[in-house]
């Protein structure tokens, strides 16, 4: 398994190649944390002060619909998990963010990474790009997967993320879809 950092490292190089002293000048911002299976990252509430980078693990966001847990997204290894809403206007968040499994993360202050944009220019395009795969990200999928039957879903999520299907329970997923867990259920079986 590859070290923390280089996870990051990987990542992060994929928006914008940092060299190996910007680097280690950003990794010196970020906050090693790990969170126990249920435990939150951010509760509803609060304020939304940085990024989570997830090294291992899965984390849901989700808001409270009706009494009801409305998963939004998912996060898995080598994900930004944030809620881009409250983090980006500093408003309190009406969303949380939690561990559906035991997780590793990074953690990004948000105040940290905007010192460092006043550093260089690099760290600007990196803050950007990242702010852009994370908007993107969030979107994409989920403008897809509500044009769909609940099959098609399903078959969908099977083909592009399947890894949802290993790490996120059938009951968080159903959420997500929209759809009853028997529903889902029923479609699973059917394969």
């Amino acid at each position: 398994m590859k070290e923390p950092h280089h996870l990051l490292r990987e990542t992060l190089d994929g928006f914008h190649i940092l060299k190996d002293e910007e680097f280690e000048r950003f990794l010196a911002i970020t906050q090693h944390q790990t969170f126990k299976k249920k435990s939150y990252l951010l509760h509803q509430g609060n304020y939304h002060s940085g990024i989570y980078f997830i090294i291992s693990g899965a984390v849901g966001l989700y808001e409270f619909e009706n009494g009801k847990e409305n998963f939004l997204d998912f996060f898995l290894k080598k994900a930004f998990a944030t809620d881009l809403e409250s983090l980006s206007a500093q408003k309190v968040s009406k969303k949380n963010l939690r561990a559906l499994s035991d997780c590793e993360t990074f953690f990004i202050p948000r105040n940290s990474l905007l010192e460092l944009y006043n550093v260089s220019h690099a760290f600007e395009r990196l803050g950007r790009k990242m702010l852009e795969h994370i908007i993107t990200e969030q979107h994409k999928f989920i403008n897809v997967i509500k044009s769909l039957t609940p099959q098609e879903q399903y078959r969908y999520i099977e083909r592009n993320r399947p890894e949802l299907l290993q790490q996120v329970s059938l009951k968080h997923l159903a959420s997500y879809l929209g759809l009853a867990r028997e529903t889902l259920s029923r479609i699973r079986a059917q394969k």
